[in-house]
Formats: structure tokens, sequence, C-alpha cells
């Protein structure tokens, strides 16, 4: 008898480099930003194969109206069936549809993710006003994050990386 998938470890904590930040608001001065961490939507693949195998998921858009639906259904190894989750993608109009479309189904897949875990934590990040270049649009400090956030394996190489004296 195969074993149940082990569907929490797609809620694991990315490691901080594969983080992406965006400004979701900018101060009125241009200076600073209210930071947001996102993850691409590779990550999100690539967390799926690993966890359970790329046998063992698929992804599915469905046109409901004027919007895109993704979907991200998982095969109970135990059972065999399919359990299916699904969301919309939420991008902002573009001068190319083809680039539209293609963004609402990213979207789509990495929110249609959230509910399986994958990248849920990043809603829970203490929220952080960092540096921001208004000419450039772009952020010019990267948000420290809290150390539930932070994999164990990064956080054991970057203390073995201190010297003896200041390690935790």
């Amino acid at each position: 008898m195969e074993r149940a998938l082990p569907v929490t470890e797609l809620s694991r904590p990315f490691p901080p480099a594969q983080l992406n930040w965006k400004p979701q608001m900018i101060a009125k001065d241009g200076t600073r930003a209210l930071a947001v961490a996102y993850i691409d939507a590779r990550d999100v693949a690539e967390r799926l194969d690993e966890v359970v195998g790329p046998l063992h998921w698929a992804v599915d858009h469905k046109q409901v109206g004027s919007q895109t639906l993704t979907g991200i259904g998982i095969r109970d190894q135990s059972s065999g069936e399919w359990v299916w989750k699904w969301d919309t993608g939420l991008v902002e109009r573009e001068k190319d549809d083809a680039l539209s479309v293609e963004g609402s189904m990213s979207d789509g897949l990495k929110r249609a993710a959230v509910l399986w875990g994958v990248g849920r934590y990043l809603y829970r990040l203490p929220k952080s006003w960092v540096g921001y270049d208004s000419q450039k649009r772009r952020l010019t400090e990267t948000p420290p994050l809290p150390r539930w956030a932070i994999p164990q394996e990064p956080r054991r190489e970057a203390a073995h990386a201190l010297p003896a004296e200041v390690r935790p």
C-alpha cells in the first residue's frame, strides 16, 4: 500500500533568495514603499514536482465568463483520485492581450497553489516599508524575514558562516 502524499511539505518556506519583492504601496514622497513578497510560477512547479512528483499533479485552465480559472490537481496515490483546487489570476490589462492572458494564468497558478499551501506563509509576513527609487520604479532594500519564514537549512548555513563568538 502506498503512503499518503506529504502535502504538508508543500507549505515549507522557500529560501530567501527565491523570494521576489514588489511595492504594494508607495509613500507620497516616493522614497519608501510597502514591500510584499511573491514567488515565481516556476518555483510553484518545482515545489509540486519535488513534493508530489511530476506525474502526480496537473494544471488546468477554464474560461468562465471573462475570467480564466486555474486549477491545480493532485492525485492521491492511495486512492488514485484527483483533488482539484481552483482560483483566478488578478492581473491588470496590458496593451498586449497575450501578455495579459499569460500573466493571468501565471497568477492563477500561484493563487491555486496557495490553496494547497505553497507560499501561503508569505501572506503572514510582517508589513515592511523599505527604500524605493521612484525614477527606476524599484525597491532599493529587501525587507528582513522573521526566523519562522526562513527554512532550517539556509539558517544553519548562515550560522556556520558567522564567527564562533556571534553564532546563535
